[in-house]
This record gives C-alpha cells, sequence and structure tokens, in this order.
C-alpha cells in the first residue's frame, strides 16, 4: 500500500496556503470600503453629538485630532474639555490611509478647527471630506442637524 510522502503533503499545504492568502488579499476592504464605512460612522457619531447636546443641555464640539484621529469636546464653564465619559463620542483614530479634511462651517474653512453643536439643536451648517488618495466622501449637514454623504467617485480630495 502506497501512501504520501511528507514532501507532498508539505508541498500541497503551501499552495493550499498561497491561494487562501492571494484569496484573504484580494477580498479585503479596499481603502474604498473603508473610507465609505468612515464616512458613515462618522456621519452617525456627530448625529449622536447633535442629539447628545440637545438632550443633556451642554454645548458639545468636535474636531480633527492631528491628522491620525478625532475627538469630542464639552463647553464647561472653564472651556472646552474633551469627552472621555462616553463610549460613544470617545476619541477615534482614523484607519491607516484616511483622511478627514477640509472641514467647512459657514462654507469658511472651520476657525478654531472645531464643529459645535448647541443645545437648541440649531447648528451652523458645515462640511466635511473623509477620503483616500483617490476617493472622497463628503458629508454636509444642514443647521438642525441632518447630515447627508455624497460624492464617491474616484476623485482627488478638495484642496482646503
Amino acid at each position: 500500500m502506497r501512501g504520501f510522502t511528507l514532501i507532498e503533503i508539505l508541498v500541497v499545504l503551501v499552495i493550499v496556503a498561497i491561494i487562501v492568502t492571494m484569496a484573504a488579499v484580494h477580498f479585503g476592504p479596499s481603502d474604498t470600503d473603508r473610507a465609505q464605512q468612515e464616512a458613515e460612522r462618522l456621519q452617525l457619531l456627530l448625529e449622536n453629538a447633535s442629539d447628545e447636546a440637545i438632550a443633556t443641555g451642554q454645548t458639545l464640539g468636535w474636531s480633527i485630532d492631528g491628522n491620525s484621529g478625532y475627538r469630542f469636546w464639552r463647553q464647561t464653564e472653564t472651556g472646552w474639555q474633551m469627552v472621555d465619559d462616553n463610549d460613544l463620542l470617545r476619541p477615534r483614530t482614523l484607519p491607516d490611509r484616511i483622511r478627514v479634511d477640509n472641514v467647512r462651517v459657514n462654507l469658511a474653512p472651520a476657525s478654531e478647527g472645531r464643529v459645535v453643536f448647541l443645545p437648541s439643536g440649531v447648528n451652523t451648517p458645515f462640511s466635511m471630506d473623509v477620503s483616500t488618495e483617490n476617493f472622497v466622501r463628503r458629508l454636509t449637514a444642514d443647521p438642525i442637524g441632518h447630515i447627508q454623504i455624497s460624492g464617491g467617485s474616484d476623485a482627488a480630495p478638495a484642496a482646503q
């Protein structure tokens, strides 16, 4: 009775491993998919911050944290303090190769770099881009806190 040698089994295992690795790389999320997911996550978090400001009666803010992420702020009597007691509004790190930029409040670049959510529920309109090297999704908010995502074509991000 003849069986397989150890070398033959190892060769088959190496071939299977190579095929599985190629499939995982091919079917993994692309930068475009990750930018879309991040735009949707940011849309929901910003809408949540607007709702939280109304519910708590406190002014909340959002800002970019360098090039690597973003964070939420709470305005107190002594100034802005980072929100660290709310799991949804905790500081976030952006995935690799994803940027949030071109933040505009009332069509002008954000002066303090902060988007503000007022307890009244009436906010200043803003927009921002979530982008990769060649894919841009724009988030645009109206004065009552509805945020829409637009874009999606392969295009270079707008200049700041």
